[in-house]
């Protein structure tokens, strides 16, 4: 019967409480991405910061994303990238759509935003 008690009280203090940051240090993040009001979808689009890291998703086909998990408020450079899983036919049509290589890596691109606690969304449109 003691061990039984032991290991509910265990079981409850051991919930994991406070792992997940505060709401309000919490940037949820989505928007569109186009290029030349082209869809970029199939790209992955990330963000980043050499301060606070960054985060990334998956541009759907109508162009929206949305990037999962906590973000921090701050200034990010935006870059697209094609998943290393993306292969033939797709891989091409990706290629094709002729995004400039500047943009496609965080150490290039001059596309930034900047995030704010809570919701933030994005209409990105490159520009070649």
């Amino acid at each position: 019967m003691t061990h039984r008690v032991s290991l509910l009280i265990i079981a409850f203090v051991w919930v994991p409480v406070g792992c997940k940051p505060p709401e309000r240090d919490r940037c949820l993040v989505q928007g569109t991405a186009r290029m030349n009001g082209q869809s970029l979808g199939g790209f992955q689009i990330s963000l980043y910061s050499e301060s606070v890291g960054g985060g990334g998703g998956e541009v759907n086909p109508d162009g929206t994303f949305r990037i999962f998990g906590p973000m921090q408020e701050g200034e990010y450079t935006v870059y697209f990238v094609i998943s290393e899983d993306t292969k033939g036919a797709a891989r091409e049509k990706l290629q094709a759509m002729g995004v400039p290589m500047k943009y496609r890596r965080a150490e290039t691109s001059d596309y930034k935003v900047t995030l704010a606690p809570g919701p933030n969304h994005f209409d990105i449109d490159l520009k070649p």
